[in-house]
């Protein structure tokens, strides 16, 4: 994983916070933005959409929500994902 990933998928993070209707930035925590459980829900399928299933366990969202956090739960999960046997 390179900064380059990892800058990617914070880009995506925000966009898809932002799309959910909440006003972040690189420094912001998704639940202190106004995020809710059913936000989260719907975060947590657009990552799945994107990046594979369990690519943000709600354990994750719920235990670590800031917004690098939650890139950086991605990108772990994703590489896991990536890794694992087809």
């Amino acid at each position: 994983m390179t900064n380059a990933d990892l800058d990617t998928i914070q880009a995506w993070v925000l966009a898809a916070c932002r799309d959910l209707g909440l006003s972040v930035d690189a420094g912001s925590d998704f639940f202190q933005a106004g995020g809710s459980s059913l936000t989260a829900v719907k975060l947590i399928a657009r990552a799945e959409e994107t990046f594979g299933e369990d690519s943000l366990p709600p354990d994750d969202l719920f235990g670590n929500s800031g917004i690098s956090e939650i890139a950086e739960s991605i990108a772990r999960n994703r590489r896991q994902v990536d890794a694992s046997p087809a």
